[in-house]
This record gives C-alpha cells, structure tokens and sequence, in this order.
C-alpha cells in the first residue's frame, strides 16, 4: 500500500487533509507534504554515511545518496527521520541526538510547481550499518567516505543532486556562537524592495514582504546588511527594527536577519505579532526556496 501523508499549509500546520503517494501534484495552492534528509557521520572518523539507491529505483537508481523519505500521517519531521534511518540502513539513533541543520519551504521554481516542506537532520554515530536489519530493500550497499572523497563522486555524477547540500554544511557551517552578537540588536534602515514589489533582475519574483538593509552595516557580499521586516502589512520605506532571528545560507556568503518593528528601545511595536519559526520559513520561501540554510534564534 502506498504511504499516506498529511498535508500542510506553508507554515507546517496539519490540514486535516491526507493524500497518498503519488497524489502530491494534485495538492491546492498553499497545499505541501512533507520530507526529510538525514546525515549520519561518525565523530571519530569524520566521514559520512551514505548509500546507493536499488537498481530498480525509477529515480536515480544506483546513485548515492544519505537517507532520506517521506514524513507518514501522524508523525513528526524528526520521527520520519529516525524511522527512514533504521528502514533504510538499519542502525537506531535517539531523538535527543538530532541536529536541525536546515529547513526549506518549496513553493513554485523553474517552472514546476514544488509544494514541499523539507527538514534536514544530523546525527553523529559510530554505529556501523547492517541491511539484515533494514526494514526496506530500497538500498543497495553503504559505505562510509570523507568529504574529499564525496566531492569526487559528487563531481563525477555518482550522486543525487541534493547531495550538494553537504557543501554548504562542511565549507560555511553556523559560526559557533549562532549570531548572538546580532539577535536581539536594534537596527535602522531603508526598505528598497518594498511588498508587492518585483525583483530587479527576476521580474517573476516578487517581495512578498518588505526587504531592505541595515544602514552601514556591511554584508558579507559586500553591500549593506539585507533584512527581511515582518510584522508590516503594507509598503514602507524605512524602518527601525529588533533582529529576532538570522537566516544562515550555506550556499551563499551573505545571511539574512529578521527583522521586527520597535522603538528605539527595542520593545515591539504593540500591534506586531512575533512570528513563529513555521511562519518565518513560511514568509521568507518566496525567495530562500533558491538557497539551502536554516534560522538561528
């Protein structure tokens, strides 16, 4: 039987509405199901875990892979994971042992119509894998390799294409104190894509909220510090704001903060509601569907 998924609106809440594997390009507008990657390393060898996929795989078979599935009905993103991790290679890891590395809100991209919310999880263990346990005949060997080694397959075709994700997570990892010197700062700055407005150089993109940057605060691409203002439900031209949240891109040499309007105290304008984490991912996907990164609060 195939599996059955719940369905999400773009801020991770469950619908109430189920579909069947297969069914996903059927789902409404503002309709997503749900999927996960897991990378496994082992601490004392830093090398990863992947796994070549069956040869009777319609997609990409016999390519390489790290873990990766549906979430079924009724479970968390971080459930699937441990599940798809002992069914398709059979070693158990423990959910205190997870690591939400990035998160991706996919809407509409290259002319295809995505729909999909994706988590991905990072587990250390010296746990070795054993397909006599595997729950599923959807993988036909692993092997532990470096990172080198995995570039040489990546680059040679060996690999799925969203095993590049692993780049950005080996060369531009989360800096170690998680942006504390910036979450929390109050910032001033100019908006020069306001709401509704399209992008520059992409006409089909359009700001869903405001964007602008932080006056004299560089960027690591050089030009002034780019924000992300919730909490507006209209254009503005400028603002005065608290970071609430820094968007890392591993992909990319610039981040983005999120911004809140505030007095010039810091406190919350009263009439502006903090977004959750789902409804930070869920404003920003107009634009962070392009990259690979996760917030950092």
């Amino acid at each position: 039987m195939s599996e059955l998924w719940d369905v999400y609106s773009i801020d991770r809440k469950r619908t109430g509405k189920t579909c069947y594997r297969g069914e996903q390009g059927n789902l409404a507008d503002g309709e997503f199901h749900m999927w996960v990657m897991v990378w496994i390393k082992n601490p004392k060898t830093g090398k990863y875990l992947i796994s070549q996929r069956a040869a009777d795989k319609v997609t990409d078979p016999l390519k390489w892979e790290t873990v990766a599935g549906h979430v079924i009905a009724g479970e968390t993103s971080l459930e699937a994971a441990l599940r798809e991790v002992y069914e398709e290679v059979g070693i158990t890891l423990k959910a205190e042992d997870a690591k939400l590395i990035a998160s991706k809100v996919a809407t509409t991209y290259d002319g295809q119509r995505h729909n999909w919310i994706r988590d991905s999880f990072y587990f250390e263990t010296t746990e070795e894998p054993d397909l006599n346990k595997a729950t599923t005949k959807e993988v036909l060997q692993t092997k532990w390799v470096t990172f080198e080694e995995f570039k040489g397959m990546y680059e040679g075709g060996e690999c799925c294409l969203n095993m590049g994700d692993v780049y950005g997570f080996e060369l531009n990892p989360v800096p170690e104190d998680r942006y504390a010197g910036i979450i929390g700062q109050v910032v001033k700055g100019k908006i020069d894509r306001p709401m509704n407005s399209c992008h520059p150089h992409h006409k089909d993109l359009i700001y869903l909220v405001n964007y602008g940057y932080v006056s004299g605060v560089m960027g690591g691409d050089g030009a002034e510090q780019d924000i992300y203002l919730l909490g507006e439900d209209a254009p503005v031209e400028e603002y005065t704001g608290k970071v609430i949240a820094v968007y890392h891109r591993y992909d990319d040499n610039e981040t983005k903060w999120i911004v809140v309007p505030c007095d010039e105290a810091g406190n919350v304008r009263g009439d502006v509601k903090i977004p959750t984490v789902d409804e930070i991912y869920a404003r920003i996907a107009f634009q962070e569907q392009f990259f690979n990164g996760v917030l950092i609060l």
